[in-house]
Parts: structure tokens; C-alpha cells; sequence
């Protein structure tokens, strides 16, 4: 098609930085955009289930513990 670009030998990485922008500027892509964000935007400001919060902070506790247990372990290099 004659609007499709092919990258081409000796371009330089700008233009084809500039193609990547423009890209997001096309009108399919603001549609898109606007329709998913129409779609989803109310389910991703909910805010999340407590069962899935106490999960989160269990792990984050345990990734503390560990990583406690590491920095003990690794001996350290006296200057």
C-alpha cells in the first residue's frame, strides 16, 4: 500500500523514531485508545478486594524476610 512505510537501508534511527510517534497519532489508534479507556477506565479505578491486598502485603513480607536473611548472611568486606 502506498501509505505503509518499509524501513529502508541508510534511514536513520530519528526518522524512524518520528514514523513510531506519528504512529500513535493515527486516527485508528486515538479510537482505539478512546474506546478502551471508555471501557475500562471504571473498572480500573475500583479499588482493590481486601483478600487480594492481605495477599500483596504477605508476600511483600516475606520478600523483607528474605531478603533480611541475605544481607545477614553475606559477609561483609571490612576497608
Amino acid at each position: 500500500m502506498a501509505g505503509d512505510e518499509k524501513p529502508r537501508s541508510g534511514r536513520t534511527s530519528e526518522t524512524a523514531r518520528s514514523r513510531v510517534k506519528a504512529s500513535n497519532e493515527r486516527p485508528f489508534d486515538l479510537w482505539l485508545q478512546k474506546q478502551l479507556h471508555a471501557m475500562y477506565d471504571e473498572i480500573a479505578s475500583e479499588p482493590l478486594p481486601n483478600d487480594l491486598l492481605n495477599l500483596i502485603d504477605r508476600d511483600a513480607a516475606k520478600a523483607d524476610e528474605s531478603k533480611k536473611k541475605d544481607d545477614a548472611a553475606t559477609p561483609r568486606n571490612k576497608k
